[in-house]
Parts: structure tokens; sequence; C-alpha cells
């Protein structure tokens, strides 16, 4: 029988020839764990029980029966819960001393890396591994081609008070690819730069741009926009507070040019949802940077009224001089600051329209409005615009419908900010009528509505 009848006769022999054994990953691990910032060798044991068997041989007295391993191991985790050797400095120092007597390269590169990865300026043992790290690269063989010499003088890295300044003023003073800075400092991995020296920098450049005014902030915005990640996504998230404020605060006195004022809520809205909606995304924006708070609320106030206006005006042709008169009414409080909130609710003609400029124009707040479902008398091309000035609840109705105001303790006053994603109704058209004030816009409607509102909240544009 030849070999070939004999394997289709026992077609299993065919699958054993087959099977060869999966090739070990060694080479993708590796590439893996250097973008995360640790790159060290495969199937090392667990921090813990790494942590806990050098400290046994150390309180032995036994440290100098470190394996390299073990040595160059414990100072990558010298910051590493749950048991940092910085934490106790009977482990901490021997180690160390170790590591300067014996003058093993890659031990020292391990601790700098943990001292990088693990900064926090106000932590006493981060201030303690520099004041060692300091010592130690003083009294160093470094090699003419070591980095860090160089590193450590231009970033005084190794002064936990002045690093983070130093690395915020290089990147939003330097040009070209901000990663190539952060390289220089150190930061050369994807992980490492997302660690603690990475944070306190970027933090650090934040509070440096809400010191800014106006023009003088668009470069820094630009730049720190760059520094914090991609499309979406926030790399340094618990620096939002601060980076909010660096966004919105050099704004408070005056505006920016739209397509910059378009990338700044952009980047704040892809990160933290409009604050409109997503109030518990904001609330510590609220807390840390109020104003800048304020502003993006305001900003978005405007843009709802004004595209209310905008949007109506397309569809609004048979008694223009009438709509006019309704725009410029309104825009007196918008401009004056009264309006403290606004929301749109469109029915299914401007909510089309409102979606194609939003993509026109690439403005994403321009999206963001409720969805009138149909009846009440109300077509398609109904709007309604429902605001807040002082204690009051306002809506008003684009073409035929009336204007409507609501107290504070009137249970039946529309809420605002009624969204969903799903395209769905957000409104019945008869929640935003029928309020207990309400009229039509017949001649001196603008003295009437405006007495309201001043006798109701003392404001008057």
């Amino acid at each position: 029988m030849t070999r070939l009848a004999s394997l289709l006769d026992h077609p299993e022999r065919l699958l054993d020839a087959l099977r060869v054994r999966a090739p070990e990953l060694v080479l993708l691990p590796r590439a893996v764990a250097q973008i995360s910032g640790e790159a060290r060798a495969i199937n090392l044991e667990a921090t813990e029980a790494l942590q806990q068997r050098v400290a046994g041989l150390i309180s032995e007295g036994q440290v100098a029966s470190l394996s390299r391993r073990d040595l160059r191991e414990s100072c990558r985790t010298f910051l590493h819960p749950p048991h940092p050797p910085a934490k106790d400095t009977t482990i901490a120092n021997p180690i160390c001393d170790q590591v300067e007597t014996l003058r093993r390269r890659s031990a020292l590169f391990a601790l700098l890396d943990a001292y990088l990865d693990g900064f926090d300026q106000d932590d006493a043992d981060v201030a303690w591994l520099a004041k060692r790290l300091t010592t130690a690269s003083k009294s160093w063989p470094w090699r003419g081609t070591d980095p860090w010499p160089a590193r450590i003088k231009a970033f005084e890295l190794l002064t936990p008070s002045k690093a983070p300044g130093r690395l915020a003023a290089a990147v939003l003073g330097g040009k070209g690819d901000f990663r190539s800075i952060l390289d220089e400092a150190g930061l050369t991995t994807e992980g490492r730069r997302i660690g603690g020296l990475g944070l306190a920098g970027f933090t650090a450049a934040c509070e440096t741009v809400r010191k800014l005014k106006a023009a003088q902030a668009v470069a820094a915005q630009e730049r720190l926009i760059e520094w914090s990640g991609g499309s979406g996504t926030l790399a340094y998230p618990k620096a939002w507070p601060q980076f909010a404020g660096a966004l919105f605060e050099p704004w408070g006195a005056s505006e920016p040019a739209r397509a910059h004022k378009t990338l700044i809520v952009d980047k704040a809205v892809a990160h933290a949802g409009d604050p409109r909606i997503n109030r518990a995304r904001w609330r510590p924006v609220e807390e840390v940077a109020g104003d800048a708070y304020a502003i993006i609320l305001r900003w978005l106030t405007e843009a709802s009224v004004r595209q209310f206006f905008d949007i109506v005006n397309e569809t609004m042709t048979d008694r223009p001089d009438m709509w006019a008169d309704r725009r410029k009414f309104w825009t007196r409080y918008l401009d004056a600051d009264m309006i403290s909130a606004a929301w749109v609710a469109f029915g299914s003609d401007g909510a089309a329209r409102a979606d194609r400029a939003a993509q026109r124009t690439g403005d994403k707040s321009l999206s963001m409005f409720g969805r009138l479902a149909s009846g009440s008398g109300r077509s398609s091309q109904h709007a309604a615009l429902i605001m807040k000035i002082g204690d009051l609840t306002i809506a008003e109705w684009s073409h035929n419908g009336k204007w409507n105001i609501w107290g504070r303790n009137d249970p039946k006053h529309p809420v605002l900010f009624r969204h969903n994603s799903r395209r769905l109704p957000d409104y019945d058209s008869s929640e935003l009528m029928r309020a207990p004030t309400s009229g039509s816009h017949t001649t001196w409607w603008q003295s009437r509505v405006a007495d309201i509102i001043k006798n109701e909240t003392g404001l008057r544009p």
C-alpha cells in the first residue's frame, strides 16, 4: 500500500501529520509591554510575590544575594502597589545602595522609569526617590550616549516641584510633534507619556493656558488639544477639570473665531458630552473651573437661540415682518445675558435642516436639540424655543404659535434639554403650549411680555 493510500484509509494520520505546535509569541508581548510603558521579560513573578520575597531577603540581611533580575524588578516596582519598596526605608535604602554599589545600569534605568511613571510632586515617597536619584546621578559613570544627564538637567526631572512646569513649557513652546519633546524628557512610550510625570506636565500646561486671555491663548490651546489625545478621548482624564478651564476660561470677556470655538467645544463635548444633558460628567468642572462651565453654557445657549431663528427663518416666508419682530425682541435678552438656558424643539423639517447645518459646518452643537412630535395643530415646520429667564420658563413658538410663560413653582412647566439619539420625539407639542400666561403676537405683544418678565424677575434689557 502506498503512503497516500495509507493516509486515505487512516485520515487521523493525515491530521496528525498536519498538526504543528503554535510558535511561542515572544516579540509581540515585548512590543505590547513597550507600548504600556513596562517593558519586561515574559512570565515574571507576580509583583506582590516579588516584593515580598525581596523584602524578606533584605530583612534577613541578604541584600547581596539578590539576583540581577530581582534587583532590576524591585527598582521597576519601587513605587508600585501592593508593597512598594519606597514605603519602607529599611527596604528602599538597601535596594538603592545595591544599585549604586554594583553600578547596575538596568536597575538604575528601572528606578528612573519608576520615578517617571509614579511621579506625584506632592508625594513624600516620590520626593525621597528624587533625592536618592539625584545623589546617584552625580557620581554615576554615564556613557557618552546616555540621554539621562541631559534630560535631568534640561527638564529638572529630579526636582519634583519644577519638572512638570518645565515639561509643560517645553511642549507649549515647542514646534512639531509634541511626542518628540516628551521623548526628550524620558517619556518614551505611550504608557509612560500618560504616567505620573506626563499627567503632571499636562496639568501644569492647563494651568498655564487658563491664565492666558483671548487671542494669546489660541496657539497654546491648539497645542494643548494635540497633547490631550485623539478625537473623542482625553489621555489624562484626571486633569479634565483643568483641561476644561484651559479651553474656556481665556474667553470670559471675548469670543474666539468660529472655527476655534468649534474646535474647543467639540473637544470638550467629545470627552464629556453636552453639559446640558450630561451634567454629572461636567460637575467636576463646575467645582474646579466654574467660569469654564458658565462660558460653555453661555455659548450653547446663544447657539440654540440663534439656531432657532436661523432655521425658522428659512421657512417663515408668509410674515417675515412678524418673525423679525420676535427675533429682535428675544435677541435683546440674549445679548444682555438674561437668558440663562435655552433649548430648541424642532419638527421634522427643522430637525433635518439643523442636522444638515451641523454636517456642513462641522459644528456638533448644532445637532443638539429636542424633537417635536406631530399633532396638536403643529406641522413639520413648526419649532419651539424653550428659555429660562430668571425663575420663568418661556416657550416661544414659530409661525402662528403663541408665547407661553410658566412660573417657577408651576409643576407643568416644560423641562429643557430632552434629547435622544434615536431620533424619536422628545416633546409632545401640547407640553409647550397652554401655559397659565400666554398670548398671540398681536399689536404691543412685546410690551406685554417685557412687563411680565420685569414684574416676575426684575429683568429688563
